[in-house]
């Protein structure tokens, strides 16, 4: 293997990180929108957060760092359209995951505690269920098809 195998190897383990960390959040929210008992939220929402703190942050270090790295040895420039949308789209998406949802997964992950070991209550259901947040989460998981599609495509390019 050359160099710039490695620099693909390394950028296509970040974006598995990525799409596995993607998956489990979409499952994890699936399932406490679901749940019957507010400690079963409450788990499921720390099982949420921990992927995305720590699997989404290393799948995009990875991604970055690597594909930064193929871009210089595979003769891209950085002005090319599909390289610059794909680190803008990057930092809407952390942006978003890192500022909104997961603001919001601690706030609901607060009032689920509260519940102890009770049921889920109407308003901790009305939070999970929240249309805004359901929005997010989709446009979060239509990103990497984008993603995909800029990396495939390289429109522009």
């Amino acid at each position: 293997m050359n160099t710039e195998d490695w620099y693909l190897f390394g950028h296509l383990a970040g974006v598995f990180l990525l799409l596995g960390a993607g998956g489990l959040t979409t499952g994890t929210a699936i399932a406490a929108g679901r749940a019957k008992a507010a400690n079963t939220v409450v788990t499921l929402l720390d099982l949420q957060r921990r992927s995305e703190l720590y699997v989404t942050s290393a799948g995009a270090a990875l991604a970055v760092v690597f594909g930064t790295l193929l871009v210089d040895k595979g003769g891209f420039e950085y002005g090319d359209p599909w390289i610059s949308a794909a680190y803008a789209l990057l930092i809407v998406v952390l942006a978003v995951d890192h500022g909104y949802f997961m603001r919001r997964n601690r706030q609901i992950r607060a009032s689920a505690a509260a519940l102890g070991n009770g049921e889920v209550t109407a308003d901790i259901s009305r939070q999970l269920s929240d249309p805004v947040l359901m929005v997010v989460g989709v446009l979060l998981d239509v990103s990497f098809i984008v993603f995909l599609w800029l990396m495939i495509a390289k429109p522009g390019g």
